[in-house]
């Protein structure tokens, strides 16, 4: 079946191109080459050539997303080889993977907008519940590998930057909206203006999601509900910029903490960052520039873990749960009823402060860049309202002739300011030096060597090293010998919960640690065709996993026992086929296992390839095809469930760009409607007929149709 929509794709889009028009006006969305001209700052932090980058770099222009439909950021970046946005056992957030390298809350991939990290100290690798537009990039910069030599903790396996519409000369206003299956809402709202020498750029995005009927669960619909603003507000003064943004979110879960299905669990989470940057030349042979940004994320979520019209056992009434001496569920053996299920509600808030200088001087054959910087980030204004755990529901403080089974626990208790809380407030200060040398010691060889320090006031010290070998091996091909290490930063919810039922902290945890080599090779026999290909090897450890032979109520500590080897190769192709027809291809081959237990890595592809093909129809009509594959997801050990099935999606996207001001799209996600699912974690809950046993159901076809006009 996949093979023969596959076949119907390519053969009805190759019948187009065989009769359509051969000498079309339009061109600007078939431009050659766009790629190559681009310059690119994620790998280095100095401004290179695409294909002389030393690293692994994929970029996505604004181009590609609107021609290709991307709504959001997880479905733009999609189309890079070795990265898939999975779906995590916590909140079903999106977890970006690359390489097969991921945890409940993906903090091993770093995310960045506009070069600022938006990561917070408490769990997450991004605001939770995040979920960001697309009608604001400029462009997406992905590194494939380590990148902590340049940015630090979290940058592991990748790194995302987003990067936004700079602030420009002249006046522009564009207006937007979009509508879609499963009640898709958008409006935006995009300008730029100018007073004297200042420059300004903003845009303002509302989106709302509804439910997709035909993803059921044993619960009903996973509802995924969601209302999300956006906002935008980029300033440039001489040499001197001011990015600021403000995103909020209130999302319906539908999962919690993927222990069953609820319409009720939902996150509320805001986000706020602006950065002030310096840049200038003071010289021809020094660039100076200076950067002090503030983040903050406030997230208020409300769980109803268990439900009240199931229990630990059918015998037992409706609502029935084990919790242990300290009122914890699932850690010890007293009955208690939730009338109402057992509800949690905990908040907090993030924040984070940075400011680094950093220097460029170039002299005779190198390039020399040096970063010192700083940084102070908080866990605080911590609360939390619930109706199990310590202060609660304490076992020895329940009244002596309480019956088991009978005793109800239904009252919520604002614990908020106590010891019972989940986690006590929390800071971390940091500075750190970087130092890197890019040496072009012959017309064809340049060395790139740099190292990064971090001194951490929590955990210690980290040193990460990076060496970069580019050979013009000749005018149509480059050759890259990359290696690098990275680390990952314990987080709050590692090193510090207390009083939660999932996971205990631990102040003792060292960072994750990584080492990759890399080859890589780029080869443009034409200016029309570009291939290329990268194959890795990387050694992951000291991964932070819970330990379940940990005692303590039966409950796991986090520790550093984990290790996963990875090796692969990724293959990618791109090819302007004439004037009217753009062809970009690429496959991923992974092999992860874990050595220490000597397992396959679960649940992340082994195997995954992309087809994008545009087409212009005429001066004003553009169509694009996509197609992506992703197979080879392996069980856990122990899980007894059915393999997880591969699957190929179709996705078309029809744009209408006039002569006029006018511009429209029309496109259709996941066109043959094809069943497509996350895997979800083999549990013991299956067997209490909760959990997600039959993996995560992920939206079925979907339309959209989209309407703007420049001002």
């Amino acid at each position: 079946m996949k093979t023969r929509t596959l076949a119907l794709v390519f053969l009805g889009t190759f019948s187009s191109w065989v009769w359509a028009d051969t000498t079309p006006k339009y061109k600007q969305l078939l431009s050659m080459d766009l790629a190559d001209m681009l310059q690119v700052k994620v790998a280095t932090g100095t401004a290179k050539q695409l294909s002389e980058a030393p690293a692994v770099v994929s970029v996505i222009t604004a181009a590609d997303i609107k021609a290709t439909g991307a709504l959001t950021l997880a479905e733009a970046v999609e189309r890079v080889p070795g990265l898939h946005v999975m779906k995590s056992e916590f909140r079903l957030g999106n977890m970006f993977a690359i390489r097969g390298i991921q945890s409940t809350s993906t903090s091993q991939t770093l995310m960045l907008i506009d070069g600022t990290p938006i990561n917070d100290i408490s769990q997450w690798s991004n605001p939770v519940a995040f979920k960001y537009p697309t009608h604001f990039i400029e462009r997406i910069e992905i590194i494939r590998g380590p990148g902590s030599a340049v940015y630090g903790a979290n940058a592991y396996s990748g790194v995302i930057n987003i990067i936004t519409k700079q602030a420009s000369a002249g006046t522009a206003l564009k207006l937007g909206g979009e509508v879609g299956s499963f009640d898709h809402k958008a409006f935006w709202l995009i300008g730029n203006t100018q007073i004297d020498n200042l420059t300004l750029a903003f845009s303002y995005t509302r989106q709302e999601e509804g439910k997709d009927d035909e993803q059921i669960t044993q619960y009903g619909v996973l509802n995924r509900k969601s209302e999300l603003n956006n906002i935008h507000l980029n300033a440039a003064y001489q040499d001197f910029s001011l990015k600021t943004w403000y995103w909020g979110i209130e999302q319906y879960m539908g999962v919690g903490a993927s222990i069953w299905g609820s319409d009720v669990d939902i996150d509320k989470t805001d986000a706020f960052k602006s950065q002030l940057e310096w840049n200038t030349n003071l010289s021809d042979k020094l660039e100076m520039s200076a950067k002090l940004s503030y983040f903050t994320t406030h997230s208020d979520a409300y769980f109803k873990l268990l439900p009240e019209d199931r229990a630990i056992d059918p015998a037992l009434p409706d609502g029935t749960w084990i919790v242990g001496d300290d009122g914890n569920l699932f850690t010890g053996g007293t009955l208690i009823n939730f009338p109402d299920g057992a509800i949690g509600n905990p908040s907090g808030r993030t924040k984070s402060t940075r400011a680094s200088v950093s220097g460029v001087y170039s002299i005779h054959k190198h390039r020399f860049r040096m970063e010192l910087g700083g940084e102070k980030t908080e866990l605080t204004d911590i609360g939390e309202i619930k109706n199990f755990g310590p202060g609660v529901l304490d076992v020895a403080s329940l009244p002596p002739d309480f019956i088991p089974v009978l005793y109800q626990a239904d009252t919520l208790v604002d614990v908020t300011g106590t010891p019972y809380i989940y986690s006590p407030s929390y800071e971390r200060d940091l500075w750190y030096i970087s130092i890197q040398d890019e040496w072009k010691f012959t017309d064809n060889w340049e060395l790139t060597a740099g190292i990064r320090y971090d001194q951490y006031s929590d955990f210690g010290s980290t040193t990460n090293p990076r060496l970069a070998l580019v050979w013009n091996t000749s005018d149509k091909l480059t050759s890259k010998l990359l290696y690098g290490s990275a680390f990952r930063a314990p987080n709050v919810s590692e090193l510090a919960y207390i009083n939660n039922p999932a996971t205990l902290g631990n102040p003792d945890l060292n960072p994750e640690t990584l080492e990759t080599i890399e080859l890589a090779f780029d080869y443009r026999p034409h200016p029309s065709l570009t291939a290329l290909l990268n194959i890795f090897n990387y050694q992951a450890e000291d991964l932070i996993v819970i330990d379940t032979r940990g005692t303590n109520n039966n409950r796991g500590t986090n520790n550093n026992i984990g290790e996963q080897d990875g090796q692969g190769l990724e293959v990618e192709v791109s090819w302007q086929i004439n004037e009217q027809v753009q062809l970009t291809a690429n496959m991923s081959y992974l092999d992860a296992e874990l050595p220490l237990i000597n397992e396959d890595k679960a649940q992340v592809p082994g195997l995954m390839s992309y087809l994008d093909l545009r087409y212009q129809l005429t001066s004003n009509w553009h169509l694009a095809t996509q197609a992506y594959f992703v197979g080879d997801r392996k069980r856990q050990a122990g899980d007894l469930r059915s393999e997880v099935d591969d699957y190929t999606e179709i996705d078309l996207t029809l744009s209408w760009l006039s002569d006029t001001r006018w511009q429209a799209r029309l496109g259709v996600k996941n066109l043959f409607d094809e069943t497509i699912k996350e895997p979800s974690p083999n549990s013991a809950l299956f067997a209490l007929d909760l959990g997600f046993a039959d993996d995560y159901p992920m939206n079925s076809r979907k339309l959209f149709a989209e309407l703007s006009f420049a001002f």
